[in-house]
């Protein structure tokens, strides 16, 4: 799996096992080792893996249990002791609940169906094709710049130009969605820069604040071209 920093949290360690006990007893071995491994994120741009969330589905669905079909396998006592432990760029919510251990709940956002899981790496793969190229975006000490290329006088700047100016001028260590929207890894400065092909509007550009200076050029290439 490709990291896109090699500065990862210093105290994701320490968060883990400062979890309530109680709290933690439920909770799937491989989610903590993963979270103690690589810290909080996002998988494959699919899945925002953040440490466990007690508060959110009871306060956000206790008059909405009637979104998904509950049945003995998962009822409504279920969803309003579930615990979060991430969600999906779809929307979906990964959780499990106190009274069914060994089970990682998807509580999907467009069907009514509950889906039940064995663990951790099999949620990451019922998201995840196992033949896709797997990477993993830490959001430790993250900051982003948006770079807008709608003109103030209408229209938009020419996006090919600048990709193709940025391709060679600069050299990245992973790519994904080349054709489309291409995100280009840097593991110089701890993130990415992207570039939205399709509706030709935007660059995005994510780094670690400790890195500010290794992503300075390549803001400045970017900003220099887009007349900021």
């Amino acid at each position: 799996m490709f990291l896109t920093t090699e500065q990862l949290d210093p105290n994701r360690k320490n968060i883990t096992e400062a979890i309530d006990q109680n709290l933690r007893s439920i909770l799937p071995v491989g989610y903590i080792r993963f979270l103690q491994t690589y810290g909080t994120g996002t998988y494959c741009d699919e899945i925002y893996v953040h440490y466990p969330d007690s508060e959110n589905i009871p306060a956000t669905f206790r008059d909405h249990t009637d979104l998904w079909e509950l049945n003995a396998t998962f009822t409504a006592e279920d969803l309003l002791q579930s615990v979060q432990l991430a969600s999906t760029t779809n929307g979906d919510i990964i959780a499990v609940t106190a009274d069914r251990p060994g089970k990682i709940f998807i509580l999907p956002r467009h069907a009514q169906n509950v889906i039940s899981i064995e663990n951790f790496q099999q949620t990451l793969d019922f998201f995840v094709p196992w033949n896709a190229e797997k990477y993993y975006d830490p959001n430790y000490d993250q900051d982003k710049e948006h770079l807008s290329l709608v003109k103030s006088t209408g229209g938009l700047i020419d996006i090919s130009v600048i990709h193709s100016l940025f391709l060679r001028n600069f050299s990245f260590d992973f790519v994904v969605n080349e054709t489309t929207q291409p995100k280009y890894f840097f593991k110089s400065f701890g993130g990415w820069a992207a570039f939205d092909l399709i509706y030709k509007n935007a660059i995005q550009v994510k780094f670690q604040k400790a890195h500010a200076g290794g992503v300075k050029p390549l803001l400045n290439f970017l900003k220099e071209l887009i007349g900021r």
